[in-house]
């Protein structure tokens, strides 16, 4: 069987496809405005910008003078680009209106680069230019691009400045019907059908930024499927008979979560998260809504659950209403309300103000002690001091701190 750089390779030679269109190699993409190429350079619609995302290209029967003497491809659908290689074969399609226009082919076993690095410099070798070099040269550099009276192929070994491959990126595997857009980078968006176990209809949408470790490490020729629980960045949306086969955490290479609070406050935590839902799974997620309100509706039980502490800093006030009875537990763990000057309030009606411990067991024993002290005047003089049951008072008075809460305090 024909390599994927060998058909490019007689693709490009041959020129042409059987439709008539042709294969080009790509010399040069045009990433933005100040490429050194357009310098001085203006299309037909009067403006360096229409360039960006095109590229320069060559067929195996033009003949290579110098970058400057390359016809030029633009992107064939405009708002969806998919931008070539350096060395890399596409197909140019010529429009009845002088302009070309190119797209990505080629089988691979990788959507991440599959080109030849020195595809050029091995099927188009250095050519020295025309007699007339120093003419050649010095149009040439007026564009901005170094050149000498020889056409160094070898320049344009690599497939960019600073692209690289990254080795291990699968295509992912396939179901019947789906619609898969994916980067050479491991992104991807799945419009998919039947990708669940029994392939029964159950449409879904999975976004994913990333190929995880995991899946990078296997042999890549074979197709791999989205991780929802390893991959990078990943949101799911799902329907029907499509499980979600979701783990809380970092999950090892043995499927093994770091994660260890159990949802134990959650009243009726769903056993098979299937059905019409949305999963939203990565390494930090930041909801910010900049100038209007955030809002959430759930018609059922909505929990928090996480290993870490939970943390609410509002610049104004904390409104709650409930309809049923609220149950804290703190697994021997302090509860705080510090609010300084302000009040705390216990009900709504009647309401009257909290006593002090500590101050009311002084009082109390200043009390006892002044009736244990105390004295009458009679007809026949004063009372000795003190009541004859003076023993009571003082084993009352011992007692006095055991109405004090050993946990609980006030201000």
């Amino acid at each position: 069987m024909q390599s994927a750089q060998t058909a490019a390779a007689s693709a490009t030679q041959a020129g042409q496809n059987s439709s008539g269109a042709g294969f080009g190699t790509v010399y040069r993409v045009i990433l933005d405005e100040k490429d050194p190429f357009l310098k001085n350079k203006q299309d037909a619609i009067g403006n360096e910008a229409s360039y960006v995302g095109a590229i320069l290209y060559r067929l195996s029967s033009q003949a290579m003078a110098d970058e400057n003497s390359l016809p030029v491809a633009y992107p064939y659908d405009k708002n969806f680009k998919t931008i070539p290689l350096r060395n890399e074969t596409v197909e140019i399609i010529n429009s009845n209106t002088g302009q070309s226009f190119y797209k990505r082919i080629t089988a691979e076993s990788s959507p991440n680069a599959t080109a030849d690095e020195k595809f050029i410099s091995t099927n188009f070798p250095a050519q020295k230019l025309d007699s007339d070099s120093s003419k050649d040269i010095a149009k040439v550099q007026a564009t901005g691009i170094a050149k000498t009276n020889v056409n160094a192929s070898e320049k344009y070994d690599g497939l960019g400045a600073y692209f690289k491959r990254t080795a291990g990126i699968h295509k992912l595997k396939l179901y019947e019907g789906d619609t898969i857009l994916e980067s050479r980078f491991g992104q991807s968006i799945r419009f998919s059908g039947y990708n669940n176990p029994k392939n029964i209809f159950s449409p879904t949408i999975i976004i994913r930024n990333n190929e995880n470790v995991k899946s990078l490490k296997k042999v890549v020729m074979f197709p791999s499927e989205e991780d929802i629980n390893r991959d990078g960045s990943i949101i799911a949306l799902t329907s029907d008979q499509y499980q979600l086969d979701f783990q809380p955490g970092v999950i090892d290479e043995k499927g093994t979560s770091d994660f260890t609070t159990k949802p134990e406050s959650f009243d009726s935590y769903p056993s098979k998260l299937i059905g019409d839902q949305i999963l939203l799974n990565s390494g930090r997620i930041i909801l910010s809504a900049k100038s209007g309100e955030m809002i959430f509706y759930s018609k059922k039980n909505y929990g928090f659950i996480s290993d870490g502490g939970m943390s609410i800093d509002n610049k104004l006030g904390i409104d709650v209403t409930v309809r049923d009875n609220i149950h804290i537990m703190t697994n021997d763990r302090d509860v705080a309300f510090q609010t300084g000057k302000g009040h705390i309030f216990l009900g709504n009606e009647n309401l009257e103000a909290m006593v002090k411990g500590e101050t009311l067991v002084a009082l109390l024993g200043e009390l006892i002690d002044a009736i244990a002290n105390q004295n009458y005047l009679t007809p026949s003089g004063p009372s000795k001091v003190g009541p004859e049951n003076l023993s009571k008072f003082a084993s009352i008075k011992s007692k006095l701190n055991t109405v004090l809460s050993k946990l609980n305090q006030t201000s």
